[in-house]
């Protein structure tokens, strides 16, 4: 039984609203400017209002964007972070030109997103979102009026203290400068001391520089990532979030899965290289831990990654490096007692062993990692000492069977994998819809 330290209230209180909220999420650590930038205002000829706060943040620190509209939740953004994205880019730049600092010039929205935290909230009549979950703002009107509006009032913010402002502008300058060293760097191995390195944007890398101990995770999107980020044990635990299904490697050319971004920011992010350049002692971590959704689309997922591993990467299954984390798919729970289950199965043994004679019974399904709460993904998925982790294998009897089952599901025949599938239809009890 896991002990529930949730206080039964608490009180949140803001006085100088978002301002206050970024300052709380933000406590403890360094920002490159001793104050955010933050304020308020009424959408000149349009009915609503914009309020915003953001901070920049040292590049090894998580950044974060949390937004709303009329005070609804948005985790995947929309139009309005779009516009503040664009008012942001564009306020900096001007500046710069102020300034006359021509190396400003390579500046793009990237680079300043790459380490702000945010917090935007707008209020807007009928506004639009993108599916039924209203997770994501799709109101055309709300890029121009948020870009109009925060882009003015930052500029100005920028102008009356040139002092800081320079210190922000050359920060984001060498956050450009880094990423254009990474678009010419193929392959990287882990730090020394002599040599910086150079990783994927989107990575947040564990600070260990050894490799004994440390773990990358790999997990599907944006939210999941951050979820992961805030549940990870920074000193060992890395990150890195992939955009959906990458591609089947075992059903594409080798200039397409060179092409491909997601593959080529992993392979980065092993340090170890591919084909010719292969060496697994290069490897930057101890462990590779695949950790996708607890549904259908999650193990589609852990299937092509384990696929691109099989085929590109034999070696790191071979040496014991690749693993398969094991999230709950449920959550039971009676008053503050509460238990994970990984599957069906296993929630109808918790049932009759933990909950016999229990009354209200709750059981949540999490749709999806990036549902769960950083402290649930925590102590159920990442804790060491909490956790499952399933080790991939392959011997060498199985070698022969291995490569054929691989081509035939995930090959360039797709009769073939008609033909598995009407094979073992029969063998299917049950489909949940």
């Amino acid at each position: 039984m896991i002990k529930d330290d949730t206080p039964a209230k608490d009180e949140l209180h803001f006085p100088n609203g978002i301002q206050d909220f970024l300052r709380s999420e933000l406590e403890g650590i360094d920002t490159i400017t001793p104050e955010p930038f933050a304020g308020e205002a009424d959408f000149v000829g349009a009915v609503g209002k914009v309020e915003w706060a953001f901070s920049w943040v040292n590049q090894n620190v998580d950044n974060f964007i949390s937004s709303y509209c009329n005070t609804i939740p948005t985790p995947q953004g929309g139009t309005h972070e779009q516009g503040l994205r664009s008012a942001i880019t564009k306020a900096i730049k001007s500046y710069a030109q102020m300034r006359n600092n021509k190396k400003a010039e390579i500046i793009i929205a990237e680079d300043v997103m790459v380490s702000v935290s945010v917090v935007l909230s707008v209020f807007i009549r009928e506004p639009e979102f993108q599916g039924q979950t209203k997770e994501k703002l799709s109101s055309a009107s709300a890029t121009m009026l948020v870009e109009r509006v925060i882009k003015d009032r930052f500029e100005s913010k920028l102008t009356e203290n040139t002092a800081q402002s320079d210190i922000l502008l050359e920060f984001i300058i060498e956050c450009a400068e880094e990423r254009l060293r990474r678009k010419k760097d193929k392959d990287v191995s882990r730090a020394s001391a002599t040599k910086k390195l150079r990783l994927p944007g989107k990575l947040a890398d564990c600070s260990n520089k050894e490799k004994d101990g440390t773990e990358l995770f790999l997990v599907e999107g944006d939210s999941a990532g951050g979820s992961a980020k805030q549940a990870r044990d920074r000193k060992t635990q890395a990150i890195l979030p992939l955009r959906g299904k990458i591609l089947n490697v075992a059903g594409a050319t080798t200039e397409k899965m060179r092409a491909n971004q997601e593959l080529s920011d992993l392979i980065l992010a092993l340090g170890c290289g591919i084909g010719k350049t292969f060496n697994v002692d290069n490897l930057r971590y101890e462990k590779v831990i695949i950790m996708t959704d607890a549904d259908v689309d999650g193990a589609h997922i852990a299937s092509l990654l384990i696929t691109f591993f099989y085929r590109e990467l034999p070696k790191l299954i071979e040496k014991g490096h690749l693993y398969l984390a094991v999230p709950p798919l449920y959550r039971i729970s009676s008053g503050t007692t509460y238990f994970y289950a990984r599957d069906d199965a296993d929630k109808d043994r918790i049932i009759k062993t933990n909950f016999k004679n229990k009354k209200n019974i709750e059981i949540g399904r999490f749709k999806g990692l990036g549902e769960m709460m950083p402290k649930q993904l925590r102590e159920t998925t990442m804790d060491i000492s909490q956790r499952t982790l399933i080790r991939l294998s392959v011997s060498r009897d199985e070698k022969e069977e291995t490569d054929d089952i691989v081509e035939r599901l995930m090959g360039k025949r797709p009769e073939l994998r008609y033909e598995f599938i009407t094979r073992n239809a029969s063998f299917v009890t049950d489909i949940d819809l």
